[in-house]
């Protein structure tokens, strides 16, 4: 294998990941379905939804698939426990923005773990309701899940304002690629790094197997970018050398330093003669079949 099949070998391999990324979160949208829960219409995640048990402090609520949950909680004093709600959960959190939802509302987004998690309270007459959702990872699949829900909020018949769809627009514009990312973002990043790598290995063997500097001008005595590939016990490096017949010897140099210096009088008998390439103790050198002929040549004479 040369050194240039290597990097074409490291390129389909590359082409996997991408392949199973885009198999992975083309799978990952969660359908929805419009339901009313608790006096609330909108769109919720499809499937089965189930009382959550563990709901504390006069909340009943409903867990979806997705890890969507929404509560509703009656008050007296709607607005002051909303406001109370706002500041206990959500004291510093960067990405946040008040939505114009029936009497106030208020949106969210936090960090968690890998992923992150979404909130939304709100209140109208004497209730407040909380939905949240988290996702495990950083694709934005649930974000869109959850902003869905909020724009198709009714209540009692009476919709979201107009304004929260671009309230929500203009959260959404200050999310870090670092932080959420849409699949074509994700792919895009995975196939930039995966694009870097090859062109550093690419550049790498370039310089590797280009002539050195001194005697650069006398031509014919140097033939760049030929591979070498050196075994050893439980290893095999290959990469791009430059051969040069140098007074009796033949020198084979890597990065424009020596890397090998075969005396071609006394080491003809060891070296074996292949199709396009010849060894030499733990070394193989496969060269353009033109280039081969001539070394050939050099080497046998």
């Amino acid at each position: 294998m040369t050194w240039r099949r290597m990097i074409a070998v490291m390129a389909a391999l590359m082409l996997l990941p991408l392949l199973a990324v885009y198999f992975f979160i083309s799978r990952l949208e969660i359908p929805g379905s419009e339901m009313e829960i608790m006096g609330v219409r909108s769109v919720f995640p499809a499937g089965r939804h189930v009382p959550v048990a563990a709901a504390k402090n006069g909340w009943q609520g409903f867990a979806f698939a997705g890890n969507f949950r929404f509560f509703r909680r009656p008050s007296a004093h709607a607005r002051d426990d909303h406001q109370s709600l706002q500041r206990k959960n959500f004291p510093a959190t960067p990405l946040q923005a008040e939505l114009d939802l029936f009497a106030g509302g208020f949106y969210a987004m936090q960090k968690a773990g890998k992923g992150y998690r979404l909130a939304c309270i709100f209140y109208q007459g004497d209730s407040n309701y909380w939905a949240d959702m988290a996702s495990a990872n950083s694709l934005d699949f649930s974000r869109r899940v959850f902003e869905r829900f909020i724009l198709n909020l009714r209540i009692d018949g009476e919709g979201v304002s107009p304004r929260v769809a671009g309230q929500v627009a203009a959260l959404s514009r200050e999310i870090s690629p670092l932080f959420m990312q849409t699949p074509d973002m994700l792919l895009g990043m995975m196939a930039a790094g995966f694009i870097l790598a090859l062109l550093i290995a690419y550049l790498s063997n370039r310089f590797s197997g280009s002539c050195p500097r001194r005697g650069a001008a006398d031509a014919g005595t140097c033939t760049p970018y030929a591979t070498l590939r050196v075994g050893g016990f439980g290893r095999r490096r290959i990469s791009a050398c430059c051969l040069r017949h140098e007074g009796g010897q033949l020198a084979i140099y890597r990065f424009r330093r020596p890397f090998m210096k075969i005396d071609i009088a006394g080491a003809r008998h060891e070296i074996a003669w292949e199709t396009s390439s010849f060894r030499y103790k733990n070394i193989r050198v496969i060269l353009p079949y033109a280039d081969f002929q001539n070394w050939r040549a050099i080497l046998m004479a």
